[in-house]
């Protein structure tokens, strides 16, 4: 193992790296635990040592086989067979937090009002008052990532067409989307108060210090701070499950997005097409995600789905018993 992550190491990325270790020390304390002294990696280790994982999310236990894979590429290749586990299959079962109009009003009103509600308030960098609740209507009125977001720069914003510019993406996406001629405004007001509407490089949202942006993790600190204010998902919450956060807001553009279109009498397979490409998706079932709503939240949704569909699927009576 010490011999594969010295070769791993200067090959891939720090994070890559840092991932291959951890797995790896999984697999070496489980081995340890069962008196596992050969070489070679047998079927029965890994059925013994996957279950193990059965406490993260599918994806995390896929990515963790996936690293295990290329170290069992290794030992073949030196000589020492292996066996090579296949890749789980990788589910989702996360259901968004989704805002009702009340708890996003509620929201910009704490935003908007952040020298209230929260105390040293440049603590983290200048005219932080100003940054959170325009970050929070960008992320709400565009449905950006938050990374997307934070690395705004003045020159990505044409306030003449409305649009933002999206340079740093996941999936190497870039595009430009357009943003309500509102947002536009109070944008453009926005970037005259902290002085860097003629300076094309300057970040959107500067952090403290120069040449640096506002990092994710201070704004979701902030954010965790508004959720509070307006006492908004407050529950305690198990391990590992996640509720009410920032990118909950780009789950509920999507919803707001389908019903205006909807709304204008565009069809289903047309929300398919803008929708991917808006979001800067690869596949249109990374849009799928975005459709998962809890019935709860959005009863007339379901109720409107339920009238859509009626008749499409036919009722299956129970057998009889001597059938």
């Amino acid at each position: 193992m010490a011999s594969f992550l010295e070769i791993r190491k200067p090959a891939v990325a720090p994070n890559t790296f840092s991932q291959d270790k951890i797995v790896l020390i999984s697999l070496d304390e489980h081995l340890t635990r069962n008196d596992y002294c050969k070489k070679e990696l047998t079927e029965d280790v890994f059925d013994t040592w996957i279950p193990t994982l059965s406490g993260n999310k599918s994806k995390t236990v896929k990515n963790k086989v996936l690293s295990i894979r290329v170290f069992v590429k290794y030992l073949n290749n030196m000589g020492n067979p292996s066996f090579l586990p296949d890749v789980p299959t990788s589910k989702s079962n996360y259901i968004p937090y989704i805002y009702s109009d009340d708890e996003l009003l509620l929201l910009i009103h704490y935003a908007d009002n952040i020298n209230m509600g929260i105390k040293a308030h440049n603590a983290s960098s200048p005219h932080i008052a100003l940054k959170i609740p325009m970050i929070l209507r960008i992320l709400y009125g565009c449905g950006t990532r938050l990374e997307e977001t934070m690395a705004l720069q003045r020159k990505d914003v044409d306030f003449k067409a409305d649009t933002i510019f999206l340079r740093k993406t996941k999936y190497s996406k870039e595009r430009r989307i357009p943003m309500h001629e509102m947002l536009s405004q109070i944008l453009e007001r926005y970037c005259l108060a902290i002085g860097i509407m003629h300076i094309p490089e300057a970040y959107l949202f500067p952090g403290k210090k120069p040449d640096t942006h506002l990092t994710t993790r201070q704004m979701a600190t902030w954010f965790t701070e508004l959720l509070r204010l307006a006492n908004i998902d407050q529950r305690t919450k198990n391990p590992g499950e996640r509720g009410a956060s920032l990118h909950c807001l780009r789950h509920v553009f999507v919803l707001k997005s389908m019903q205006q279109l909807e709304a204008a009498g565009h069809s289903i397979d047309i929300n398919d097409l803008l929708l991917p490409t808006y979001l800067g998706h690869e596949t249109l079932l990374d849009t799928d995600k975005y459709m998962r709503f809890s019935g709860a939240q959005i009863p007339e949704s379901l109720e409107a789905f339920e009238s859509f569909t009626a008749g499409l699927i036919p009722k299956v009576e129970a057998p009889y018993e001597d059938e």
